[in-house]
């Protein structure tokens, strides 16, 4: 499986405000992803086979989020992509695992891809504000796991390779 991005990032999706469980809205609410930060524009890639579940929409701020249930069943939420992207994926459409989806928007202060990652057991909106403490479906799960795999990965086919 390749890495979302085509470089990893200098900052840690591990640390501070990027990684999943920090708090947000002075501790009323948790990330509920990981945050990639990376230059503005730059490529978003599947990260293996799927079919899209919600071609581009509306995310916060000016940015928008694309949804994936890859084949191995987990559902990915591409989040803070650039709003007027020239790439139009639409529900249905099916998309190749490296396949360039999107690119990464900015929402406030930097330019990054927020990294969504659902179990795929449940069935509905993502985003449900009275599920407490991420506002999210009830089959969200920490990526970070599944990132490190990808990055490691990622390095193995890129010795010495650059970070963005």
């Amino acid at each position: 499986m390749p890495f979302p991005l085509p470089a990893i990032p200098e900052l840690s999706y591990k640390n501070a405000g990027r990684k999943f469980g920090a708090p947000r809205d002075g501790g009323k609410r948790k990330h509920a992803g990981c945050d990639l930060i990376a230059k503005l524009g730059t490529e978003i890639y599947a990260i293996e086979d799927g079919v899209v579940l919600q071609g581009s929409k509306d995310f916060y701020h000016g940015t928008n989020s694309l949804v994936v249930q890859h084949q191995s069943g987990i559902v990915v939420r591409y989040c803070e992509i650039l709003k007027k992207d020239e790439i139009k994926l639409e529900r249905g459409a099916l998309v190749k695992a490296g396949e360039l989806i999107a690119h990464v928007g900015k929402m406030n202060v930097d330019s990054m891809l927020h990294f969504e990652l659902y179990s795929g057991s449940q069935f509905g909106e993502l985003t449900q504000r009275n599920n407490e403490p991420f506002q999210r479906r009830s089959d969200l799960v920490d990526p970070t796991a599944l990132l490190d795999r990808l990055a490691l990965e990622w390095r193995g086919a890129h010795p010495g390779g650059a970070k963005s």
